[in-house]
């Protein structure tokens, strides 16, 4: 089983100019707590999380209009391509502690975005990680 056949497309964005307050917006109209932030020329330069924006809003005392993507992002970025097997995602989020992944093509582009519940939902699917692989990678 394919990255590609289980991620989400088109994958919610934002960019570094923006605020945290649009951050959460977008995550908002999204329904999703995990939003890809895209430089200028399409580049995948940092994420952020429902958790990243809670936590740099309670550390910098400022309204979510006040701080920006930039400074709320998380970086490094662990990602994996659309054409790789879902059971190796699963194995970057394990040792990565992370629980979604921007998805890129061979070009470094941004084509969507994997998580665990993309994974859990279709655990009884022929290729499809077993329930000791998927927990293994969350108590990794």
């Amino acid at each position: 089983m394919l990255v590609r056949e289980l991620m989400k497309t088109p994958p919610a964005t934002c960019a570094t100019s923006q605020t945290v307050a649009d951050a959460a917006r977008i995550m908002h109209e999204n329904r999703c707590g995990f939003v890809p932030v895209i430089d200028p020329h399409g580049a995948v330069v940092g994420v952020v999380t429902d958790r990243d924006v809670c936590l740099i809003v309670g550390d910098k005392h400022r309204a979510m209009t006040h701080v920006s993507v930039q400074d709320a992002m998380t970086q490094p970025i662990f990602s994996c391509y659309a054409d790789d097997s879902v059971k190796t995602a699963l194995t970057t989020m394990g040792k990565r502690r992370v629980r979604r992944l921007p998805v890129l093509n061979r070009h470094g582009h941004l084509e969507g975005v994997l998580s665990i519940d993309d994974i859990v939902q279709v655990v009884n699917r022929r290729g499809a990680p077993t329930a000791d692989e998927l927990v293994s990678a969350l108590v990794e």
